[in-house]
């Protein structure tokens, strides 16, 4: 997959559930559950972002404006609870009944859904967009996600009607076929981009979204505004609770704060600048605004092991004794705590068990003069030029020059960034991090140490690949009940190499509105803006 720069402005904010704590389940709940029923109806909820959307068309949409955009004006058959990670029918009627040895998925629809022009839901709309990902003119962004299920690898080389391994049986039930199980496929079902959309209306998408969500667009000027009303049509007559969403566009951070304490808007849609974060937390008048929870994210360092001399694994391991982690955590203002390992509490596969090297100046010195640079040696780190990036920078320039690394620091774009570190032969070390696209392991280790990413263009920094690795977390796909075991063993393989150093797991936080009700952070979408209310209606 592609991770681009504009999606970690979401996976930044580090907006994740309340109720976010140990192990990960996939829940069947009827209806939309993790809400209240007993919120207000009527206002609009009011919102700003800094960026317009690069697109509203859900198979491509990656950045933070349209992310929000897609959880209000599409439904996908899975979605999250409100504040949790348990998934729950929604398209669907129920979660899939699942044969073939874990291969092939077949999923009813709710009966009587339609979009927002009053067209019927039906198993070809599905059929459609999902086919349409594995359409290379596509360009989705996720289509890695995607090539597990049958004939999409073929399908790009001839994009007509369906994937093979996806058919719609009648109106109301369609099948999906994988090449192999893939116990996380039913989380890519519930992913953004596996947003329904009307067959054939793909072209129109991108700038005039048609879904059958619980808002539809009611308008978008460029660097001005969205406006989103309710959905007539919706299927659930609990959401939305407002009438309707403006979206102001060009506002940034700094005044969607002013804005927010000034009750002018009800949730800022980009994150909160670092530099304010202290006075927000110390603001008294905002104590009962404020939301913080664990988050679903690693911030890491990784080590580039086809270049010198992160080449050496005893250089590699050096490297990992160097960190003080605990006192990283100051130049974050304490939003994280200390990583034991390289999947973050919350996700599958997590352990409570510490699986990193602690810090050690002396082993980490030792380690290098037996690798041949008793005096140490002088390398490069890339990083954003962005904050908390630019306050972590300095701190491991100190922590490795204590054990003879030099490290000349590269804070750079995030565009970049991304373009330098997935190029071969070019970042010996980078400062980066990772959110779960959904809560299971092997969309970490799939997409940051796996032996496929190891390719240029991939997020595979470390230009690593160890077949045990993989083999583990293809054990762990295809026994759901034991992926917990295999996803461990994968970590204590991988982490034995030391391509990449977990630094600490995140912790989200977020601050609302004073009229807002019924808020809670979602690890995934960070806010489902469908399922809050307005204290006082009239006042929006």
């Amino acid at each position: 997959m592609s991770l681009l720069g504009s999606r970690v402005r979401r996976l930044a904010a580090a907006a994740s559930a309340l109720c976010l704590l140990g192990a990960v389940a996939v829940g069947i709940a009827p209806g939309v559950s993790g809400a209240s029923s007993n919120g207000v109806h009527g206002g609009t909820f009011q919102i700003a972002f800094q960026s317009d959307p690069t697109t509203f068309d859900p198979q491509v949409c990656y950045d933070a404006t349209c992310w929000d955009n897609m959880e209000m004006i599409f439904n996908r058959l899975y979605d999250y609870q409100t504040g949790g990670t348990a998934l729950q029918p929604e398209a669907a009627v129920a979660m899939p009944k699942v044969t073939g040895g874990g291969k092939v998925y077949t999923i009813t629809l709710r009966a009587g859904m339609k979009f927002s022009n009053g067209k019927p839901v039906t198993a070809a709309d599905v059929a459609y967009s999902f086919s349409r990902i594995c359409d290379p003119a596509t360009k989705s962004p996720v289509v890695g996600f995607w090539t597990v299920v049958a004939g999409c690898n073929a399908y790009a080389s001839n994009p007509t009607g369906y994937v093979s391994g996806i058919k719609p049986l009648n109106a109301t039930t369609l099948q999906v076929t994988l090449t192999q199980p893939d116990a996380a496929f039913v989380y890519v079902m519930a992913m953004p981009h596996a947003s329904i959309i009307p067959s054939g209306s793909g072209a129109q998408q991108a700038k005039s979204p048609l879904g059958s969500g619980p808002y539809e667009l009611a308008s978008y000027t460029p660097g001005q505004s969205i406006v989103l009303k309710k959905n007539p049509y919706y299927w659930n007559k609990t959401y939305p609770y407002t009438d309707g969403v403006n979206e102001k566009l060009g506002v940034s951070p700094q005044v969607q704060l002013l804005e927010l304490e000034k009750g002018q808007l009800d949730l800022m849609g980009d994150t909160l600048p670092n530099s304010d974060y202290l006075s927000v937390v110390n603001n008294p008048s905002l104590k009962k605004q404020i939301a913080t929870s664990p988050g679903l994210d690693t911030y890491y360092l990784t080590l580039n092991t086809k270049m010198k001399p992160f080449n050496n694994p005893l250089v590699r391991e050096a490297v990992s004794y160097a960190i003080n982690r605990k006192s990283l955590l100051k130049y974050v203002n304490g939003q994280g705590t200390p990583a034991t390992g390289f999947i973050p509490p919350g996700v599958k596969g997590y352990t409570p068990k510490n699986l990193v090297n602690p810090l050690d100046v002396k082993k980490a010195k030792a380690l290098l003069k037996q690798a041949g640079y008793p005096h140490g040696f002088s390398t490069s780190m890339y990083s954003w030029n962005t904050q908390p990036w630019t306050n972590l920078d300095a701190a491991l320039q100190q922590q490795l020059a204590a054990v003879g690394i030099k490290v000349q620091v590269h804070a750079i774009q995030e565009s970049t960034f991304f373009t330098l570190a997935a190029t071969p032969n070019k970042t010996p070390m980078t400062l980066t991090f990772w959110v779960a696209d959904f809560p299971d392991g092997s969309d970490f280790f799939n997409a940051l140490v796996s032996c496929a990413a190891d390719v240029p263009g991939g997020q595979n920094y470390s230009f690593y690949c160890n077949h045990t690795v993989d083999n583990f977390v293809a054990k762990g796909l295809a026994n759901p009940a034991a992926a917990t075991t295999d996803y461990v063993a994968a970590a204590k393989a991988m982490l034995a190499n030391n391509p990449i150093v977990p630094l600490y797991f995140g912790t989200r936080f977020a601050v609302f509105g004073k009229n807002v009700g019924g808020f809670a952070q979602n690890p995934i979408w960070a806010y489902m803006i469908d399922r809050f209310w307005l204290k006082n209606p009239s006042a929006n």
